[in-house]
């Protein structure tokens, strides 16, 4: 990192324990990249002091966010979130970009009245890619974390609140600490991470979440794909039932 500060990195580093085991999707690794590896590997060769130190902090609060709205998430790969957070522009576009993501962790995690239990479906494109096949011709070219897609979640937001609201059959209200799950399969943890995996090794995963530049895709059915993944592997809910 030419000509930055040495200790740029020191509020990153302190955020490994968060992570966990910090599991990862990439076949080819045995983990995610930590918070502060994200950080250095960006920001090599960059020498400009305020848009990096903006990084650091904006990248802080929403591996924060993702740990404290989601504990018990699994895979950590925020690699091409990260990237595209660096790209956002300067200081002020990136600790926006930060703030945005943060707001949504707030919204879907589990003091929200949503409860959402994992990061999975955001990180890892399943949401993008249902909004993009609904209308291809106009969405194709913004990504999973282009700010025109934290438009739409953010107002889905609003939304499935209303829902609640509502008692909706899909989106009721939860009782006691339980998890929302409105999909036709199990996601407690170890079947989460087997089913994800089982994902990853079949290349059905919609963002590749742990590469920076995402290869993001939209244009197989991820959403039945996985449904039916869970299916095979006996975790429909009406079969664990």
């Amino acid at each position: 990192m030419r000509g930055l500060p040495k200790n740029i990195l020191a509020g990153l580093e302190q955020l490994s324990p968060l992570l966990g085991d910090a599991a990862s999707l990439d076949t080819g690794r045995s983990r995610a990249l930590l918070p502060v590896e994200l950080a250095a590997r960006l920001m090599d060769g960059h020498d400009g002091v305020e848009k990096a130190r903006a990084f650091c902090e904006g990248l802080g609060e929403v591996v924060r966010a993702f740990a404290d709205d989601f504990p018990e998430n699994i895979f950590w790969d925020l690699d091409h979130l990260a990237c595209r957070m660096w790209n956002a522009g300067g200081p002020e576009e990136i600790l926006s970009f930060a703030r945005r993501v943060v707001t949504l962790c707030r919204g879907f995690g589990n003091k929200s009245e949503l409860r959402f239990r994992y990061a999975h479906d955001f990180l890892y494109g399943y949401d993008w890619a249902r909004w993009v096949v609904r209308q291809p011709e106009r969405r194709a070219t913004i990504g999973p974390f282009d700010l025109e897609f934290f438009d739409y979640l953010e107002g889905r937001l609003r939304t499935l609140i209303e829902l609640i609201s509502e008692n909706d059959t899909k989106y009721r209200r939860l009782q006691g600490q339980e998890f929302r799950n409105p999909f036709s399969f199990c996601r407690e943890p170890r079947e989460e991470a087997h089913l994800h995996q089982v994902l990853a090794q079949a290349d059905f995963i919609p963002v590749k979440a742990w590469r920076f530049d995402g290869d993001c895709r939209w244009d197989l059915p991820f959403t039945d794909l996985r449904t039916e993944a869970a299916r095979r592997l006996g975790l429909s809910r009406e079969a664990s039932s």
